[in-house]
């Protein structure tokens, strides 16, 4: 365990070392753009979670408001190619109560995150006000404020609430996207990785969070 959590942290290190560096590369010189944005989960779920005997834990599907604020900075490489850095502050949607037997159902387990990643833009060129693209991100994804797992008994209206640890992990992402005069709208699906953990308990269980999102923006140009 102490061997991996070292290993986990020199590769931090070596993650963060690589975006500074790259962040020296990318913006030493003009030519570059910063693009905030803010975007709303259209469709989310998490990774479903199983109990020690094999049968569904918590199930995937989601409740209520998912979003997130970010910022990117891009470097133009030539007229189709953006590469730059991004951070973004992401709150993920609930997961939906499940019915985990006649009497119990579970809800919880749910997180936010802060992804830290590179993110490439290809530009396709065409006569027009209107610039669609493609987009990717890569990075890692920095997972906190776990809630706890819920146990709630229909039969005597107690809830037993049981703490949960949580790791970062790869987040990625894929889309596509328009310009109009600075302005940008988006269309993503994205992934976080986290793997969760009663507290204590050596065992950890995935608990990705994925979602097709929608993202407007306003480029900056420098």
């Amino acid at each position: 365990m102490k061997i991996f959590n070292l290993w986990r942290k020199l590769t931090l290190k070596k993650l963060f070392l690589l975006l500074i560096v790259l962040s020296n590369i990318l913006f030493a010189k003009s030519n570059f753009y910063i693009n905030p944005k803010i975007g709303i989960d259209l469709v989310s779920r998490y990774e479903k979670i199983d109990d020690d005997n094999g049968n569904s834990l918590l199930g995937d599907k989601t409740k209520g408001f998912g979003g997130e604020v970010a910022i990117e900075g891009y470097k133009i490489l030539n007229e189709s190619i953006d590469l730059g850095l991004g951070v973004a502050y992401q709150d993920h949607s609930d997961r939906k109560h499940f019915d985990y037997t006649s009497n119990v159902d579970t809800s919880g387990v749910q997180y936010r995150s802060i992804p830290v990643y590179l993110a490439g833009r290809y530009n396709f060129l065409l006569e027009s006000k209107t610039k669609p693209y493609l987009r990717a991100n890569l990075g890692y994804s920095f997972n906190f404020n776990s809630s706890d797992l819920e146990e709630k008994n229909s039969v005597n209206d107690q809830t037993e609430k049981t703490a949960i640890d949580i790791d970062g992990g790869l987040y990625y992402g894929i889309g596509t996207g328009i310009e109009y005069k600075d302005y940008t709208i988006e269309l993503m699906y994205a992934i976080n990785q986290c793997k969760s953990s009663i507290d204590g308990s050596h065992s950890k269980d995935r608990t990705d969070y994925d979602r097709i999102s929608l993202l407007i923006g306003y480029r900056f140009n420098f």
